[in-house]
């Protein structure tokens, strides 16, 4: 297990690092991503994010999703899995799972595609959410 972590660790390095490089060419090059405003506090990979309006893409990588503040620019990365649904969805989707007051981001639907990322959550954490809490609910929230 311990072997496992560190691999990822080591592919999610691997993956900022190249993601630095191709951050130096044009924005043009960059795909644009979707405008949300959130209404209610979060988490993401375990990391709080207070309500307010966000950017969220895909970051340089299918394995990278970032959430930026549009106010403030603040920019956090958390690490995805890339997924494929046969829906397609005409607006961009975030998808919580929420147990009690608590919302957690489970999946970043790309507008117009059948593809979506999802959250990558260490086992530790996941055992401790689903120990907590029996039935989640899902709550999704469209793109602006």
């Amino acid at each position: 297990m311990k072997r496992a972590t560190s691999m990822m660790a080591g592919m999610l390095l691997a993956v900022l690092i190249a993601g630095g490089a191709a951050g130096t060419k044009s924005s043009a090059q960059s795909v644009s991503g979707e405008v949300f405003t959130v209404p209610f506090a979060f988490t993401a990979d375990g990391h709080e994010v207070e309500p307010g309006t966000y950017e969220v893409r895909r970051d340089s990588s299918q394995f990278v999703m970032s959430i930026q503040n549009v106010k403030t620019g603040e920019k956090q990365l958390f690490p995805v899995r890339p997924e494929s649904r046969p829906a397609v969805h005409q607006k961009g989707l975030l998808v919580f799972q929420q147990c009690g007051d608590r919302k957690s981001l489970s999946e970043f639907h790309v507008r117009g595609t059948s593809l979506y990322s999802a959250t990558v959550t260490s086992g530790r954490k996941r055992n401790f959410e689903v120990e907590s809490c029996s039935r989640p609910e899902t709550l999704a929230l469209a793109s602006r």
